[in-house]
This record gives structure tokens, sequence and C-alpha cells, in this order.
């Protein structure tokens, strides 16, 4: 009995000290997210930021953290909105000395792994502004993605096309590749158009802009609700928690 209550605190004091370490990584996460943003852009919010692995407190004796993860929303982007950035971020470097004196500085990183989060309404506002205004809905509940759009073609004039459509990743950008487009005109028949032919309906390129912790995003793939970008990155640093944003003397954080 006495041997079970003994580990019952040792859990119980592991769990308040993942608990303290978790405040304290959000003002450390917070710092790397929001270092490069410019006066004028509202930060992102940082929540469910949580400690994995057990027991905690080896951790901290031998100064690496296994996983840390966290939510990060209202990601600043040229294209699209972000709904969501879900990070991992493995192998945190903290000596044990920074940890108990409250001096961490920065903190090197072995790797992130991310999951970005793009709703096709969000992805349908930011497409309604391009040219050709196209658009993207999912067919058998996200397996495939349907691309719509209007195209002219010479003698037939302004023509509705559409068909399935990939999205690929080319130096760290996503691109709607159309593929398997029809015509879909005025006589309401359908011709298949191999390849797109030509510019009938052009790749677009989908930007996502600077993405947290430096992640590359290296892999896209489709639900029936959105898109899912895979992104990693690998030897990256934290800053300082107390780092601010470039060109700015302070700002306000949201950490609901």
């Amino acid at each position: 009995m006495a041997a079970l209550i003994q580990l019952v605190v040792l859990a119980a004091g592991d769990r308040f000290a993942v608990s303290a370490a978790e405040d304290q990584m959000v003002s450390q996460i917070e710092a790397s997210i929001i270092e490069n943003l410019d006066c004028d852009v509202t930060p992102p919010t940082v929540s469910d930021v949580s400690i994995g692995g057990f027991p905690f407190l080896t951790q901290v004796a031998f100064g690496r953290f296994k996983d840390i993860g966290v939510t990060v929303e209202g990601v600043p982007t040229p294209g699209p909105r972000i709904s969501a950035v879900e990070a991992h971020l493995r192998g945190l470097h903290i000596p044990v000395t920074k940890m108990v004196t409250n001096s961490v500085g920065e903190v090197p990183v072995d790797e992130v792994e991310a999951t970005v989060h793009l709703d096709y309404t969000d992805v349908n506002t930011y497409l309604a502004g391009q040219p050709g205004a196209v658009q993207i809905n999912p067919v058998d509940d996200g397996d495939q993605v349907e691309v719509s759009g209007i195209a002219d073609i010479p003698v037939v004039g302004s023509q509705q096309v559409g068909g399935i459509t990939t999205f690929e990743i080319r130096d760290n950008k996503l691109t709607l590749v159309p593929s398997e487009i029809s015509l879909r005109g005025t006589l309401d028949i359908s011709i298949p158009v191999p390849g797109g032919l030509g510019n009938l309906l052009p790749d677009i390129p989908i930007p996502v802009g600077a993405l947290p912790f430096d992640v590359s995003v290296v892999k896209a793939a489709t639900d029936a609700t959105g898109l899912s970008l895979t992104a990693t990155a690998r030897d990256i640093t934290l800053p300082e928690a107390d780092t601010k944003p470039r060109n700015c003397p302070a700002v306000d954080i949201d950490r609901s």
C-alpha cells in the first residue's frame, strides 16, 4: 500500500510539473510564431499546448522533451484562410538548469510535423478572385475533388468547364492541377479534353504563406471538409520567450 501511495504522489507531481511547463512553453511558441510578423499583422492564436511522454520529470532531467503538441489559428496568408495548423514539435533540448532558473532562452528542436487545414469554403473564396474564377467541390466524400469554371473556347465561345483536379506540391507551393476536363456547354454534352488542352484550365497556385516553425509543405490530401497539407521541418530553433514582432515595440497576444 505504501508503494502504491508513493506512486500516486509521484504521478501527481509529474502531472503538476507538466502543467507548469506547458504554460511556460506557450510563451516560447508564441514568440517563435510572431518574430517575423509585421507591426500591423494580427498575431495567430496559440492553444492546446500539450507535452507528451511519461514520465515528464525524466525528460526534464535529461533536458530533452519527446513531443509537444500545439494548435495555431489565424495564421496570416496571402492566399485562402487557414483554419488551423496542428503541429508536433519533437526533440526539444532544454537543459534542466535553464528550466529551474526560468532562463530557457532559445530552444533547439529536432523536427516538426504539422497538418495545415484549409476548408473548401475558404479556398473557394480565394479562387473566386483569381483569373478564371474556378471553384472546387468534394466528390466521393472527398476522395476526389471536382473543379469548375468558365473557359473561352475558340469558335464556340465561353463554356462551362469542369472535371477532376489534383493538388501537387511544387517548390513548397500548393498547386491545383486540373485533369480529366470536360466541356459543358449549351448543348449539354460532355467532351473529354485530354490534359486540360493547354490553357483551357491552367494550373492554379494556391499560396499558403510562411507557416509556423519554418515548416515546408510536402504532401496534400483531401477529405469531405477541405484540404490537409502535411508540412515538416528539421533542426529549427525557437527564439527566446520575450521576442517581439519585427519593427514593433510590443504586441498583444490572444491566449484564449
